[in-house]
């Protein structure tokens, strides 16, 4: 039972590449099964971990890796399935991913460990990227969905920047920003 999280974890790994692979293969209602599936399992990695009492810094960072990886392959995916949505979502991709990055290196520069912040804004744009990427395999029509999770995107990697400014010390799981004491 105790290794449920990361064989959850293990899954999401695999379900990018393989999300990529079906896409690859035209199958874009398969995509959309798995994109669902892998995003369940990130869901459920954390609320199994922390019942069970093995949320640990290692998980919380593999879950934080695994989100990466199954994040850039669904996109990845979803451009090859439909790339007539190159235009509209690679600017607002890589918008995101840059500051993603540079998140990364602030934490990096101040606690030298990558952040971590699993903070409720990106569970929500977590949950934002599964209706887009579903809908952009499902019906390729994203215009407004686009639109609507990047500004979640954005208010997310802002949040996840003031909670690493804000950190006396390193920490994963912080709800909210608004949670930190001053």
């Amino acid at each position: 039972m105790r290794r449920i999280p990361w064989l959850l974890i293990i899954f999401r790994l695999a379900a990018g590449p393989g999300i990529l692979l079906i896409a690859m293969a035209g199958q874009t209602l398969s995509c959309a099964g798995l994109l669902i599936l892998g995003v369940l399992s990130d869901i459920f990695d954390g609320v199994i971990a922390r019942r069970l009492g093995v949320a640990t810094v290692a998980l919380r960072t593999w879950d934080s890796r695994a989100d990466v990886l199954f994040w850039v392959s669904t996109f990845i995916a979803v451009a090859v399935a439909r790339p007539t949505l190159i235009p509209l979502i690679w600017p607002l991709a890589l918008t995101i991913a840059l500051m993603e990055i540079g998140n990364h290196l602030v934490s990096l520069a101040r606690f030298r460990r990558e952040a971590s912040p699993h903070h409720y804004l990106s569970k929500l744009f977590g949950l934002g990227l599964c209706v887009l990427c579903a809908q952009a395999f499902l019906s390729g029509d994203i215009q407004i969905t686009a639109w609507a999770v990047f500004v979640i995107g954005v208010l997310s990697q802002i949040e996840a920047l003031a909670i690493t400014l804000r950190l006396k010390s390193w920490r994963c799981d912080v709800p909210s920003v608004l949670t930190l004491k001053a």
